[in-house]
């Protein structure tokens, strides 16, 4: 697949879905929208129903929709004044509001777990057994007499219920012996294995690998691998977040440019692994959207905490001040990513 329409695609899921939780959420407290544009430039097709425009254009890379009162339509504004202020968005509740701008970081979250869940319940997941795949000449499970296709089904006399446990065991008890019982075609035996430590892999070892099969799943048990991933990912992403903040790892984001080699890598790798990369991309879009920065909807949010704290929005000159920071703050971000990425591409 062509990088460039790979990069459309991923970014136009990420995109059209983010501006869907904001335009649902608003259409659901009655705010009436204007429009709803996917991509920018030019009209290639569009229609108006229930007062609202829907416009697809020309260039696919971002989308917005326009809401009656939203920041930037004052007093004076007579497209504004045939409004009712039941249907205007700075006239909602702050809590309302607050919901309709976070419901775009949301549904990209929501949009990674049925992404996850798709590829599941299609392509299944890959389970490792505790049946033995393959052993390596002169390893200690070798030097014992464990053969490929046996099943190990205790150790030291204990019921081992998955691979994990076994890898788990066999680390903690390098130069012991321990007692394995396996299963060879009905026959059971008990055979005795002393791990040796491997310097590659930093742990002990016997020097077997299992085997790995591929598990369907039902549609309650994919969106549950779904559901799972996505908050995995989700912890990895903070993990990383706050070692990066302390120092403990170098400080590594990616731009237009990295995502975009990145978009054509995984999509050499075939359409769902090109998936499998959207899903985490709309994680790191989603939770990036939230961070505290004017013009981000996470910026958004704390200018309505504010404004639920003082009894009233900011004057119009503090809040063209504050945009004026958060631009700054993206323009500055964006040039780091930029840089970032050409290094990284040009000069590894």
């Amino acid at each position: 697949m062509n990088t460039l329409i790979a990069f459309i695609f991923v970014f136009s899921i990420l995109v059209f879905f983010h501006e869907l939780g904001h335009f649902l959420s608003a259409k659901a407290f009655g705010v009436k929208v204007y429009k709803f544009s996917f991509g920018f430039g030019p009209k290639i097709f569009g229609f108006t129903s229930h007062e609202t425009e829907y416009n697809i254009c020309l260039i696919p890379l971002g989308g917005y929709i326009k809401m009656a009162g939203e920041i930037g339509q004052g007093e004076g504004d007579k497209e504004l004044e045939l409004v009712p202020e039941t249907e205007r968005y700075d006239k909602k509740p702050i809590s309302i509001r607050a919901i309709i701008v976070a419901l775009g970081p949301l549904m990209n979250i929501i949009t990674s777990v049925i992404i996850f869940s798709i590829i599941f319940l299609v392509n299944g997941i890959p389970m490792t057994t505790d049946v033995i795949e393959t052993v390596i000449e002169n390893g200690p499970a070798d030097e014992a007499g464990i053969l490929a296709g046996d099943e190990i089904i205790k150790i030291n006399s204990e019921n081992m219920k998955n691979s994990e446990e076994i890898a788990n065991i066999v680390s903690d008890n390098v130069g012991k012996n321990l007692f394995i019982t396996i299963d060879r075609d009905g026959e059971i035996y008990d055979l005795v294995v002393t791990p040796e430590y491997n310097e590659e892999y930093k742990r002990g070892m016997i020097g077997i690998s299992f085997k790995v099969i591929v598990k369907e799943l039902s549609i309650f048990s994919a969106l549950g691998e779904g559901l799972k991933t996505t908050g995995h990912i989700i912890r990895l992403i903070f993990t990383n977040t706050m070692e990066m903040i302390t120092g403990k790892i170098p400080v590594e984001v990616a731009g237009p440019l990295g995502i975009a080699q990145m978009t054509g890598e995984f999509a050499k790798l075939g359409f769902s692994s090109l998936l499998y990369f959207t899903a985490i991309l709309s994680i790191f879009i989603g939770i990036f959207n939230l961070f505290p920065i004017p013009i981000l909807d996470g910026g958004q949010i704390i200018l309505l905490c504010i404004e639920k704290i003082r009894g009233r929005p900011l004057e119009p000159e503090k809040m063209n001040f504050i945009y004026l920071i958060g631009i700054s703050l993206m323009i500055v971000l964006f040039l780091f990513a930029t840089y970032k990425d050409i290094t990284r591409i040009f000069f590894k």
